[in-house]
């Protein structure tokens, strides 16, 4: 988000804070203003963690290159670093003909998801994922999903 769009964000928050109305609908409106405001004033931005390239999509991809070897590629890291509660997805399709495997695991810890050619390997390293993130307190929300159906959904929000 730039720097001039900041405090209009600031300023829609400090009025959906002030200004919504009493009830859960209001609430929600509000809300749902604040999302679409943020979404309408950001952009996606992306630096890749072995050559330090960063991308900007603002419509169209722009690309920028370090000028030497030596750049920061955590330049674009959460505040909380290390700290960072992120995410935990798997998903398994018996028949997809889209897919070159049957199945994958993407994780915020993993620096590239992992492809698998078992269900029942997929679904143990899913699992041994999941609690080691949990356990770090380092999970934001996960899923494990085969042909389509949830087996395993799990969100921060749900323990607290």
């Amino acid at each position: 988000m730039s720097d001039q769009d900041w405090f209009d964000f600031l300023d829609e928050i400090d009025s959906a804070i002030e200004k919504s109305g009493p009830s859960e609908i209001d609430k929600e409106k509000a809300l749902m203003k604040i999302r679409t405001l943020s979404s309408n004033l950001t952009k996606k931005v992306y630096q890749c963690n072995k050559c330090g390239i960063v991308f900007i999509n603002n419509n169209r991809l722009e690309v920028f290159r370090p000028s030497s070897d030596s750049v920061n590629k955590k330049l674009l890291r959460s505040a909380h670093g290390d700290k960072w509660k992120g995410f935990l997805d798997g998903d398994w399709m018996d028949n997809n003909p889209v897919w070159r495997v049957k199945g994958f695991i993407a994780a915020s810890c993993l620096a590239e998801g992992k492809q698998y050619d078992d269900w029942e390997i997929l679904e143990k390293e899913y699992y041994l994922i999941f609690n080691e993130l949990r356990e770090k307190n380092l999970l934001r929300s996960s899923s494990l999903k085969k042909n389509g159906n949830v087996l395993h959904a799990w969100k921060l929000t749900d323990v607290n």
